[in-house]
């Protein structure tokens, strides 16, 4: 039944995207909320992601993926969108690092949250996921209980996190401060290179980093899959 209810909803988004008008527009939101949603009582940990060969069936169907992922995050309050081999590589590539405390900072609604919990605790990984609360994105839409609310620069230092993932930090948000903190060694930025729209444009002339190839494969971003990567900005001397 779930996967029927999935299948329906990815008819919705295409044809409500595409027609004009309040009804189409109310029908797109409807469906992209059981499209992208957290995951439900007594689903596996990834269930509730779209498998990567289900992203790419939708964006081949569309003439603008830009603007559906865009119009996609709007409607959930969901800016990174992975895929559901991603959570997966991700905790992997953390544990080739020999990272063993993870910090998400700007979890949003735990749409990545919710998928990091569980891989993270199995490999013996610690994880907090931190979101301030006071992002562009207001609804009734439920927020996943692994979301701490609190500012990331005040709860880094007692965390003492190795690495951080942060997916599409607002624009001219500065990363170079996360690096206060003594311990943290990797940061994982999700969404557009160059700073200005993900970050500040100052961090990314400074600090060094580099795209990771790996972990930017099977995810896209609220601007949709060809302007988006992962980036990995690490500490000097590491």
């Amino acid at each position: 039944m779930a996967a029927e209810n999935a299948v329906d909803s990815e008819g919705i988004l295409l044809r409500a995207y595409a027609e004009p008008g309040f009804r189409a527009r109310r029908g797109f939101t409807a469906a992209a909320r059981k499209l992208v949603r957290l995951p439900r009582s007594g689903e596996g940990p990834l269930d509730f992601l779209l498998p990567e060969s289900r992203w790419r069936a939708l964006e081949e169907r569309l003439p603008d993926p830009e603007g559906w992922c865009s119009a996609l995050s709007q409607a959930t309050g969901v800016y990174f969108f992975p895929s559901r081999e991603w959570p997966v590589r991700f905790v992997r590539y953390l544990a080739r690092l020999g990272v063993r405390r993870l910090l998400e900072a700007g979890a949003g609604r735990g749409y990545l949250s919710a998928a990091l919990g569980p891989l993270t605790a199995a490999a013996g990984i610690a994880f907090l996921a931190v979101d301030l609360g006071a992002g562009e994105f207001q609804s009734e839409l439920p927020h996943h209980p692994a979301v701490v609310r609190g500012d990331v620069f005040t709860l880094a230092p007692e965390f003492c996190p190795e690495a951080l993932v942060y997916a599409w930090p607002p624009p001219g948000q500065g990363l170079a401060p996360l690096f206060a903190c003594p311990t943290l060694r990797y940061l994982f930025v999700a969404g557009e290179p160059g700073g200005g729209v993900t970050g500040a444009r100052e961090d990314w002339l400074r600090l060094a980093h580099r795209r990771s190839q790996v972990l930017s494969r099977f995810s896209r971003g609220r601007s949709g899959p060809h302007r988006h990567q992962v980036t990995i900005f690490q500490r000097e001397g590491d």
